[in-house]
């Protein structure tokens, strides 16, 4: 695990409606195919990995789910996508390589770190799919962000 402050980041975004942590799976695939259509329509073709950022509303156990890619400041909004500034901010972070399947276990392990630091969690967690190859790849390089203070 590090500790991190990222800087900030603009996105090529699509946001789902409030979400039950356990409805966001279906939710991301949801979201995929409308960023795919909104990078095309806006030209983006083949840009930077795809980030999914979820940060909770207020209601206990509900989150939103922004799935995008990074762009230049300035790049406009097009489809069902916004351009947003997403603000730096201080994480613990790991970064995880294989399949999804075990994906839960690198989580685990980046709290018990995060505990073992004596770091206090915040809200927000963002994932960048470095390089993804499939949900089933042990190729997969994925980077794991947990909003700490």
């Amino acid at each position: 695990m590090r500790v991190l402050t990222m800087r900030e980041e603009t996105l090529f975004c699509i946001a789902s409606s409030p979400t039950e942590m356990t409805g966001l799976d279906e939710e991301l695939d949801r979201l995929m195919p409308q960023l795919e259509a909104a990078k095309d329509a806006a030209g983006l073709g083949q840009v930077g990995p795809v980030v999914i950022r979820c940060f909770p509303t207020g209601e206990p156990d509900t989150y939103v789910m922004e799935v995008g890619v990074p762009v230049r400041a300035g790049t406009p909004a097009a489809g069902a996508a916004q351009v947003k500034t997403l603000p730096s901010f201080r994480c613990a972070a790991l970064l995880h390589w294989g399949s999804l399947e075990h994906i839960g276990q690198a989580y685990e392990t980046l709290f018990e770190a995060v505990k073992a630091a004596s770091l206090e969690p915040g809200g927000e967690g963002r994932e960048w799919y470095y390089h993804f190859e499939g949900d089933a790849s042990p190729n997969n390089i994925i980077g794991l962000q947990l909003e700490v203070h």
